[in-house]
């Protein structure tokens, strides 16, 4: 036979192959323009699919997969208006609306092509950069769509949590000399990892190193190695990818687990912040880098970072009315005891925000309730006692109203109970969250955040730890080791009394012999606030009287502010 004839019939069988495949795809078209939508409508009836829906943005896409499940979306990075396309992958992810047993191909213009290299939070399964043609998206399309098809029994596995069943076949795959074998590869290290098979992940991914540094295994060697706690190893491929090239974002996000696993919350900081930077639109990282910033006592990073989380969160699947009273109690803390013009602007800007809350969760009695209680706070903050008092009283009357108040409620009414010095009140509110949530150690850890004294047993024990170990290096005059100890301890439970005059016991001794640092100003500042007024009746107050008189020798600007 002519070898070209055989060419040629060999690729009129794989044209035939592949409209067999788009004959049976349900496809989902998402652009915001009307005749980009028909033109791409009519591309895939051309390649032989039989069903086409389309979306116009991003509300309308996410309502129309929950409804019907498609094998193929294509959608447009720039949306206009509202989410754009990564807003809605990661949301048809989250809700599981759409699986990885389906395509989702962003389409993407060139300015926006080296963005979604690596700093999309969620990753598409292929991309198509404008401009194009109906060709150049044929053969583009053609290959993402024989690639899934290849590969779909092992997504079908993972998708159903069957990892082994998933990690056999890449097996097979390798070992038939696949043409994806290298995706087979890619999806063994994180079937490895998944399964808790982390040394096997390891010589995984230094075989593949072995031969070619692709990024896609040192991120996950980088992984590997955190979860082995080898953290040098792991820093090290780390910081390669991000030299090589910083927007690859999972790097900057696992360098950061690493600094917080040494405990250098500053350099953890610092790797979130540059994961911001490349990629703005993250809710759930804005609320990490808050985290992370409260634990530094870096209170103008919080607040921004609460505010981003507000901004962002308007599109995202992540959004939360909690976002709003994050940043109005932060305000709170910040302000008070401070009656400047700057203190009430800021307190203004936090009511203001708090309005929103009430308008966009109109319909959720208990936000109303909850914005009420940060109010009272904010008052309180100020030193505005008789508005406190009279907000106090509307927030109990409220949360009397509720039926049945939700934990995020009940938390709050006890921070306002605090904030108006009710101690009583507020741990009465907290001991029966803890009687009933003494499973759930996310809310027990929030409810010994609250309290001056841990609540829970696993609380109690830790705090009881890490003071020992503080008082341990403080008596061996370590003492910026004590401080580390305290700061890391109060991370957990800001408002312990003992831990804050320990932190500020050895601040002092440590001045002592160094001098003043600005950095220590702020921790007495802050452990100042959470402890708060201390009188005479205080199991506290005699050592507190005489750390006061030390304060005003060596940092006076943390008792006058």
């Amino acid at each position: 036979m002519n070898p070209d004839l055989h060419q040629t019939s060999a690729e009129n069988m794989r044209q035939i192959d592949i409209v067999k495949i788009y004959s049976n795809k349900k496809c989902l078209v998402i652009d915001d323009f009307p005749e980009i939508r028909g033109s791409l409508t009519r591309t895939l009836r051309n390649f032989g699919v039989k069903s086409v829906d389309t979306a116009a943005n991003g509300e309308e896409a996410i309502r129309i997969c929950g409804k019907k499940k498609y094998d193929v979306v294509l959608c447009d990075y720039n949306l206009g208006a509202g989410k754009d396309g990564q807003q809605i992958l990661e949301e048809v992810r989250f809700l599981r609306v759409l699986l990885m047993t389906s395509l989702f191909v962003m389409i993407t213009g060139e300015s926006s092509r080296e963005m979604v290299l690596g700093a999309l939070e969620c990753q598409p399964d292929d991309y198509i950069t404008k401009p194009y043609t109906q060709q150049s998206l044929k053969v583009r399309l053609n290959k993402a769509i024989v690639r899934h098809e290849a590969l779909l029994h092992i997504k079908r596995h993972i998708s159903d949590g069957k990892y082994q069943q998933a990690l056999e076949s890449c097996n097979e795959m390798i070992k038939e000399g696949s043409r994806y074998s290298s995706d087979c590869l890619k999806m063994k290290g994180q079937l490895h990892f998944l399964l808790k098979q982390l040394k096997e992940a390891r010589q995984l991914y230094e075989s593949v190193l072995s031969k070619k540094p692709v990024i896609w295994a040192k991120l996950g060697m980088g992984k590997t190695q955190l979860a082995l706690g080898n953290l040098d190893a792991a820093e090290e491929v780390l910081q390669s990818i991000i030299d090589e090239d910083n927007r690859y974002i999972e790097a900057h996000d696992i360098l950061a687990e690493v600094h917080s696993e040494r405990k250098d919350m500053l350099s953890a900081q610092r790797a979130v912040e540059s994961a911001t930077v490349i990629s703005p639109k993250s809710v759930l990282r804005h609320r990490k880098l808050a985290k992370i910033a409260e634990i530094n006592h870096d209170d103008d990073t919080a607040l921004k970072s609460h505010q981003h989380a507000i901004k962002w969160g308007s599109n995202s699947c992540h959004e939360s009315e909690q976002d709003y009273f994050n940043y109005s109690r932060k305000v709170s803390e910040v302000i008070k005891g401070d009656s400047s013009t700057d203190a009430k602007m800021l307190a203004r800007q936090a009511n203001n925000f708090l309005d929103r809350a009430r308008k966009r969760y109109a319909d959720r009695p208990e936000v109303a309730v909850q914005a009420q209680m940060v109010e009272t706070q904010l008052l309180a903050g100020l030193g505005d006692e008789a508005k406190a008092q009279a907000s106090a009283q509307k927030a109990k009357s409220m949360y009397n109203n509720l039926a049945a108040p939700p934990v995020d409620t009940s938390l709050e009414y006890a921070r306002t109970l605090h904030a108006m010095k009710d101690e009583a009140g507020a741990r009465d509110i907290l001991t029966h969250l803890a009687a009933r949530h003494d499973k759930d150690p996310q809310i027990m850890e929030l409810i010994d955040g609250i309290t001056g004294e841990p609540i829970s047993d696993a609380g109690k024990i830790v705090a009881s730890k890490l003071t020992k170990e503080g008082i341990s290096s403080y008596e061996q005059k370590h003492f910026e080791t004590a401080i580390d100890v305290f700061v890391e301890a109060l991370s957990t439970y800001p408002r312990h009394a003992g831990l804050n005059l320990n932190l500020i016991q050895a601040i002092l001794a440590h001045t002592e012999h160094a001098g003043f640092q600005e950095k220590y100003e702020k921790l007495c500042r802050r452990s100042l606030r959470a402890v708060g007024d201390v009188g005479p009746d205080h199991k506290q107050f005699k050592r507190y009287s005489i750390l006061i008189k030390q304060i005003e020798k060596h940092y006076p600007q943390a008792i006058m502010s």
